[in-house]
């Protein structure tokens, strides 16, 4: 019989019940059905009471992880709302309140000194409080929610309400007093509405496109007197080097830098029979997400008997898991290369910045009259009102530099991910998926993945490379003939940024590259992406000839590829060789962690030793160069280190500091002029490679690189553990990889000397294969499953993960079996129903 607390008769229709034997409380049919008595009915009893609308069972295992069992998607997405909710409702109540456009209304919009006051956004940007209000409040409208809606499956819509309605009862529970000390007694916790979940969908959709430029979009206003136009730039201005930098150093384009440089980025191995010990498939998802914010992931389990078993991680307010595995097959993704969305350049009407001309005919901007409140510094409101204008391409940006709107020019960004309606019913259909193919099926079928490649791999061994993320619908045609002006070409050329004419409505698109249009590969042997475009997923593998939107300048098809590409396909052949010296030629989940731990610098191996023997070997002692600011400088010791150094970003490995140093100085060796052999697509794994004699430039910045260890009072020799630290519980945790490798972590030098928080990059990992019994997984959340600071579960992964590196600790096991779940050491569980 179920254990079960007393509950007070006024609370009993939603009742919260702790579960210590076998009959879970799922609902309260199931309930009488198992635990009741047996005999004939008494037709004198009352009617029994009406079964809850809403039920769960949340059993929960070490590191807090949540396994949310239900008969139906309602009872799932309410156990996961709660549970979620119980780790997360402060951070995502102030994400509601964002979304809501009312973070001026209880964060203020400026300081008593006139200041701005910002938040930090997705991808690390101070964002300001105002022009985030009035961005919120022009996308998410109750339009969008209602469409939302109407697209979404059953299931769906299903797994929503419940969510919204366990994360809703976490909050009546609890009390506003009741709450974590982050948001204790705030004003600004509400209860979440169905119609705020769908556009939690929405934000998330767009954080590959539109929620770079917030601040350029909730701040767009057409000019206050009539200004002329900066001159437009012409094909031989864009040839100096200043205008150059002035386009890229616009703020637009700034805001694109985490995509375009990969440092919000991930890894993940599809492997399959024919490189794996066991002959099954085998996947490392390696997502590098913010440690912050809306973009943290979360890990959960959901079950509903005969429909639903899926083990995963998923984005703060996702109710379904988006990297993970079934008893069948695994995956994992990683950011694209796709064009989400375009930018157009408008003319305007000399006599009227609100009207812009398409074919030659003057056409009226749209207008949109937005009303924002904010809190005062001496505690009173404001009424802020501003009109922000749409065109047929889409809304109005500007950034006050080269983006700005003028007299005669603007610019509009058209978004494809803006109408992605399915994203969570193609994340639930990947979760039913039964095999890599089956799950490339599904992935066709709503091609709404709105920024990710996916890598899988199934019990039987297959493995899967697909991109069925969402591009915007423009072909090649269009990209040729409307990407014409001189800053456009540009900017393809150089960022892979499409600035179309606005001026013609054949340049106009709408929706997304249909699946048909998709690249993908199915192996026996492996793939892997690691950020770079679709067009090597194996040495051995070429897939070319797809819509040029999908991966553009830098990115296209037989570019040269980056450093955790050319290290990860390496780092395969290296395994299946055993020049890792792990023994064997095949892979098993032990060296798989065993490889990814080892943390190689690629780069490093192709160039390091033919720079050292060209720069330090048989020098006279000591060994002088001129730093860039012409300052004579003692390089002896840094080639000593770097010599000795292991060419990997180890916790305990001198030289990776200093390397990572020269490296980013000299701009991760991006210049063709650094490398002796170049770059050959024909062989775009070992090239470029070498150290080019000619190049005077790296010396030089080896210098420089002794020069600011100098000024930054770090010994040449220092190491990740001492440097690389974060502050949890009052105490300094040491967290492994480097910037730019595959094991891939990246902290913020501060005033205290450390490269800590904000932190961005390994997030959630999982190292998953099968065998008879099902899915064999192990893993970790590095930032760990709570972020609540008083939470037991607020930084006990991060320990782990860091003691993994340091100590040889082991990965966390990552239940999936009702065996394994009931034979965790932290089991317990709970029943919850309304």
């Amino acid at each position: 019989m179920t254990r079960q607390t007393k509950t007070p008769a006024s609370q009993r229709r939603q009742g919260l019940t702790p579960v210590a034997g076998a009959c879970s409380l799922l609902a309260l049919a199931a309930l009488l059905s198992a635990c009741g008595g047996s005999g004939d009915a008494d037709p004198t009893a009352p009617p029994p009471p009406a079964a809850p609308g809403f039920a769960a069972e949340i059993r929960y295992t070490s590191y807090g992880v949540p396994h949310i069992k239900a008969d139906n998607f309602k009872g799932a997405g309410y156990g996961y709302g709660y549970a979620f909710a119980e780790d997360h409702v402060c951070l995502f109540a102030q994400e509601l309140v964002t979304m809501r456009g009312e973070r001026s209304r209880y964060f203020g919009d400026f300081d008593a000194k006139g200041v701005p006051i910002n938040y930090l956004g997705q991808f690390g940007a101070a964002t300001p409080n105002l022009a985030s209000d009035f961005f919120y409040k022009l996308h998410l409208t109750p339009a969008l929610a209602q469409a939302m809606r109407a697209a979404a499956g059953a299931d769906t819509r299903d797994l929503v309400s419940g969510f919204v309605a366990g994360y809703n009862r976490y909050l009546r529970d609890k009390g506003v007093n009741g709450l974590p000390v982050e948001c204790k007694g705030a004003a600004w916790v509400k209860p979440m509405t169905e119609d705020e979940a769908y556009w939690r969908f929405s934000q998330a959709a767009m954080a590959g496109s539109s929620i770079q430029f917030i601040e350029a979009i909730g701040g767009a206003q057409p000019p206050v007197v009539k200004v002329a136009a900066a001159p437009a730039l012409s094909a031989k201005a864009l040839k100096t080097q200043r205008s150059q930098l002035a386009v890229l150093n616009s703020p637009l384009v700034q805001a694109t830098n985490p995509l375009f440089e990969h440092a919000v980025g991930s890894n993940g191995y599809g492997l399959g029979k024919d490189v794996t010990q066991s002959g099954a498939g085998m996947v490392l998802g390696n997502p590098h997400f913010p440690w912050w914010g809306a973009l943290r992931l979360h890990k959960l389990h959901l079950t509903i008997p005969g429909k639903l078993d899926v083990f995963g991680s998923t984005l703060l307010g996702a109710p379904v898991p988006l990297i993970g595995f079934n008893k069948d097959v695994a995956w994992t993704h990683t950011f694209s290369t796709d064009n989400r969305f375009t930018l157009f350049q408008l003319k305007l009407d000399p006599a009227d910045p609100t009207r812009y001309q398409v074919d030659g005919t003057y056409k009226a901007m749209s207008k949109t009259a937005l009303t924002v409140e904010a809190l005062q510094p001496d505690g009173s409101l404001k009424t802020h009102q501003r009109t922000l204008y749409g065109t047929d391409f889409g809304p109005l940006l500007s950034d006050g530099a080269t983006f700005s709107w003028s007299g005669a020019a603007a610019f509009v960004i058209r978004d494809a991910n803006y109408t992605n309606y399915k994203l969570i019913d193609q994340a639930l259909l990947n979760s039913m998926s039964t095999s890599a193919e089956s799950l490339r099926q599904n992935l066709a079928t709503h091609n709404a993945m709105p920024w990710v490649n996916t890598m899988a791999a199934d019990k039987n061994g297959k493995a899967l490379y697909a991109n069925y993320s969402v591009a915007a619908n423009v072909s090649d045609s269009q990209l040729a003939g409307c990407v014409n002006s001189p800053t456009g070409q540009f900017l393809l050329a150089t960022r892979g940024l499409v600035l179309m004419d606005g001026s013609k409505s054949s340049c106009q698109w709408t929706g997304a590259i249909p699946a048909a249009q998709r690249p993908y590969v199915l192996r026996d042997d492996y793939i892997v992406n690691a950020n770079d475009s679709h067009w090597l997923p194996n040495e051995h593998e070429r897939l070319t000839g797809f819509p040029k939107i999908i991966a553009t300048g830098p990115d296209a098809e037989g570019m040269p590829q980056g450093e955790r590409t050319r290290m990860g396909i390496v780092q395969v052949k290296d395994r299946l060789s055993n020049a890792d010296g792990l023994g064997g030629n095949r892979f098993t989940l032990a060296n798989l962690q065993q490889v990814y731990a080892k943390s190689r610098f690629f780069r490093a191996e192709m160039w390091l030793d033919e720079f050292l023997a060209a720069t330090c070997a048989g020098k006279a002692q000591p060994i002088v160069v001129k730093g860039t600011n012409g300052v004579d400088t003692d390089i002896t010791k840094a080639c000593g280190v770097l010599a000795i150094w292991k060419k990997t970003e180890g916790l305990t490995d001198p030289g990776a500091l200093l390397f990572r140093k020269l490296y980013e100085l000299a701009g991760e060796l991006e210049e063709a002029s650094y490398w002796r052999v170049p770059f050959s697509p024909a062989d775009p794994v070992m090239t470029p490679r070498g150290f080019n004699t000619a190049n005077t430039k790296a010396v030089t910045l080896l210098a420089d690189t002794v020069q600011w260890f100098s000024t930054n009072k770090f010994a040449l020799e220092e190491v990740n553990a001492r440097k690389q630290v974060i502050i949890r519980d009052s105490a300094p945790i040491p967290f492994p990889g480097g910037r730019y490798t595959f094991n891939n972590v990246r902290g913020n030098l501060g005033a205290s000397g450390l490269y800590g928080d904000p932190v961005y990059g390994n997030s959630y990992m999982q190292f998953v294969t099968f065998d008879a019994n099902g899915p064999v997984a192990e893993g970790v959340l590095t930032y760990s499953q709570s972020s609540h600071l008083l939470s037991p579960h607020f930084s006990d992964q991060t320990k782990l993960y860091s003691d993994i590196f340091l100590k040889g600790a082991k990965w966390a096991k990552l239940p999936f079996s009702e065996a394994e779940i009931k034979a965790d050491p932290a089991y317990k569980s709970m029943s919850i129903s309304e």
